[in-house]
């Protein structure tokens, strides 16, 4: 049995994305990602850039978490709907690129992304495990739901191992740093068992928020620590998605909006609006042109506090303008639908797939 969805779990949600786009200015507009190369100066970036990116990067494995905790019941007509968004937003990238001449239209260039539009999947990591686990969730939930309680934990044990010691401790490309659909399926795992255990948690919100602050505030102090010693690299390591320290802080973050049970009009407004939540991680799919703004006024503005404010204002401001385009965008594919009958084709290939697999 799944769990009821309430409010303030769709509120978290928008909050997640706008945590996912401040995320990716940090990384990629402000260029954090350098730690990685390990060619960065100690004195390029101040602490509350990293104290600001541990607290957002948590997203990710909140969104799986959250899934899991509710468990996925897609149906076959939304996933398809899934798809062809997906394809959707990346065909106008491709036509925005193509008129910017970031490539001609008979270019190889061309060909590629035009391939990349028709399997988008392969173009987000993160969709494309979510993808791949709305397509699965049938059979996961039925096996999750199958074992008794001590074989719940040998999985969890086992998935620990595999997520934490061999992917973050010695980046085992099974795992990598958590950019996988087997980490996806590992944070979808700890969702299903915290809903099942559900009434054993403690109900404090005081100590989650308290949990996920300490843990978000450790990961930046280490980070920066690494940095600041000309450890950058291993300094970047600290930011994977499977240290144990981030998905503490996502399962608490989660569980804190879980147990609040808001029913505020703000919780309920963002319930109405959660559905689009998705699409901002489509569109802002391309950094270059998403985030110019924000990097142009950072540049002029370069002040510790006013880089952090203008991060977090550009981000809801965008998340804002995201949802509105893709509300756009569904009434747009509604009014398509009507003209093209597209609702009787999806039951006619309904009809033929449930009848040719009883022959």
């Amino acid at each position: 049995m799944s769990a009821k969805r309430n409010y303030s779990t769709d509120l978290l949600r928008c909050i997640l994305m706008i945590m996912i786009t401040a995320h990716h200015i940090i990384v990629h507009t402000l260029n954090l990602k350098v730690l990685g190369s390990g060619n960065v100066k100690p004195d390029q970036f101040d602490f509350s850039l990293f104290m600001l990116n541990s607290l957002c990067i948590i997203a990710v494995n909140a969104f799986f978490f959250i899934s899991g905790y509710y468990s996925i019941k897609l149906k076959g007509k939304k996933i398809v709907l899934l798809y062809v968004e997906m394809m959707f937003y990346l065909f106008i990238w491709y036509l925005v690129m193509l008129f910017t001449k970031q490539f001609t239209l008979m270019s190889g260039q061309s060909l590629k992304y035009l391939v990349n539009v028709a399997f988008p999947i392969s173009t987000y990591w993160f969709m494309g495990a979510y993808f791949l686990l709305c397509i699965l969730a049938p059979f996961v939930n039925e096996f999750i739901d199958s074992l008794d309680a001590e074989k719940q934990k040998k999985l969890l044990i086992t998935l620990s191992v595999v997520a934490v010691i061999y992917g973050f401790v010695f980046d085992w490309d099974g795992i990598g740093r958590g950019h996988t659909f087997l980490h996806g399926l590992y944070m979808y795992f700890l969702g299903m068992l915290c809903r099942k255990n559900s009434d054993k948690l403690p109900k404090s919100k005081l100590l989650y928020l308290g949990i996920y602050l300490a843990s978000s505030a450790a990961v930046a102090f280490a980070a920066f620590v690494m940095y600041r010693r000309s450890h950058s690299v291993l300094s970047w390591y600290i930011y994977s998605y499977n240290d144990p320290l981030i998905v503490i802080g996502a399962v608490s973050l989660c569980l804190l909006f879980i147990f609040w049970d808001s029913y505020s009009s703000v919780a309920e407004f963002s319930s109405r609006i959660s559905k689009y939540v998705l699409a901002v991680y489509l569109i802002t799919v391309n950094p270059t042109y998403v985030f110019y703004p924000v990097k142009k006024f950072i540049e002029v503005h370069n002040g510790q506090v006013v880089v952090i404010s203008s991060i977090i204002v550009y981000s809801v401001a965008l998340f804002a303008v995201c949802i509105l385009l893709d509300y756009l965008r569904e009434k747009l594919f509604s009014f398509i639908g009507r003209i093209l009958r597209l609702e009787d084709i999806y039951e006619r290939i309904c009809d033929w797939y449930w009848w040719s697999t009883r022959l």
